[in-house]
């Protein structure tokens, strides 16, 4: 009879670490998804700014081919 109590409390015991161990991977994937994201936007963030500095010159550049032409 204790062996069957033992059983059934290991048994609860294994499928309870199966249920944390389960949702902190979960919650692992979830903010290191998060933390991509968050990445990604500022990666676009300073795409963007790089591409409006690259126009920038270009048009400088024009200009002074413009004048000297």
């Amino acid at each position: 009879m204790d062996y069957e109590i033992i059983t059934v409390w290991t048994r609860v015991a294994q499928v309870f670490a199966t249920l944390v161990v389960g949702g902190a991977q979960c919650g692992l994937i979830w903010w290191g998804l998060k933390q991509m994201g968050q990445a990604s936007d500022q990666r676009d963030r300073q795409l963007d700014q790089q591409d409006e500095a690259l126009r920038q010159q270009g048009q400088v550049l024009a200009e002074l081919l413009r004048r000297t032409a």
